[in-house]
């Protein structure tokens, strides 16, 4: 499955599917670590895990990548891929918690090997989407602000 990222004003967009939840969620990784820097340069140095809780799948979505950038920001730690479990109530808002247990691998920011493409500033909720497709695969679409 697989990330692709397209063309919205003064943001960075993603559209993100997986055969799984879990698995959209560690596309949704690989998409973040992407638009920082090459990702294939990153070495699993570092496991960092993850525990987080939402009322949707798609607000999930926005915590975990705000998870990542407060990782990269503050402990200059980027990821190159995740192990992710989704559990508990389903995509709508009435269905119930979320949860999202995760192991990063990656390591900490070398500036020779890791260049930065752009920084980003936050995530936003503007055209977030996380939903199952009939075929019962996942995409999703979350914008960057840079």
């Amino acid at each position: 499955m697989g990330f692709q990222f397209f063309d919205h004003t003064a943001d960075l967009a993603v559209d993100l599917t997986a055969l799984t939840a879990g698995e959209l969620f560690g596309e949704a990784l690989a998409a973040f670590t992407e638009a920082l820097t090459e990702g294939e340069r990153i070495e699993e140095r570092v496991e960092r895990r993850f525990e987080l809780a939402s009322t949707a799948l798609d607000l999930l979505l926005v915590d975990w990548l705000g998870e990542l950038l407060y990782a990269f920001e503050i402990e200059e730690l980027l990821f190159r891929r995740a192990e992710v479990e989704i559990t508990g109530g389903g995509v709508a808002r009435s269905e119930g918690e979320v949860r999202l247990a995760a192991v990063a691998h990656g390591e900490p920011r070398d500036e020779a090997r890791h260049p930065i493409k752009v920084l980003i500033k936050g995530i936003t909720y503007h055209g977030l989407e996380v939903a199952e497709d009939p075929d019962g695969g996942w995409r999703g679409r979350v914008i960057f602000d840079i």
